[in-house]
C-alpha cells in the first residue's frame, strides 16, 4: 500500500515577499524542518511561485486539489495562512470543502493551526464564523 503524500504548499506573489522572509526556499525549509521534527511522511512539495493569493487560479493549488480528490494526501502543511490564500472565504472552502471531506489534515506553521487536533478544530470553527 502507498503512503500519501504530506504536501507542502508555498506561494509567493513579489520580490518584497521574498525579502522579508517569506521566499519559496524559507517556506519549503522552515515546512521540512516541521516534518522531521514531527516525524511526518514523504513530503510533495506544491510551490506557486509569482502568483498572487486574491484568487485560486494557480497551478500548484489546482494540482494539489487534484492529489487531494484522488486520495493521495495526508496532510496540507502552509508556512502561513496567507500562503494558502489572501480571501478568508477561499480558505475556508478549501479548509471545510476539501480538506476535511477528504480526511486531509491541515497545518499552518506560524499560526500553530492543526485541524488534526481538538484545538485547532476549534479555531478553524472560529475562522469560519468570521467568513
Amino acid at each position: 500500500m502507498e503512503t500519501k503524500a504530506v504536501a507542502l504548499y508555498v506561494r509567493v506573489s513579489t520580490d518584497k515577499q521574498k525579502e522579508e522572509g517569506y521566499s519559496i526556499d524559507a517556506q519549503k525549509n522552515g515546512l521540512e524542518a516541521l516534518c522531521i521534527a514531527k516525524n511526518f511522511g514523504r513530503p510533495e512539495l506544491y510551490s506557486d511561485a509569482g502568483f498572487t493569493g486574491a484568487d485560486m487560479n494557480r497551478p500548484e493549488l489546482a494540482r494539489l486539489i487534484s492529489d487531494i480528490k484522488n486520495n493521495k494526501v495526508s496532510k496540507v502543511i502552509i508556512y502561513k495562512l496567507d500562503r494558502l490564500s489572501r480571501n478568508l472565504r477561499d480558505t475556508m472552502y478549501l479548509i471545510e470543502d476539501v480538506f476535511l471531506p477528504h480526511n486531509v489534515d491541515f497545518i499552518s506553521l506560524t499560526e500553530n493551526l492543526d485541524t488534526s487536533t481538538p484545538l485547532g478544530r476549534a479555531m478553524i470553527a472560529i475562522l469560519s464564523a468570521f467568513a
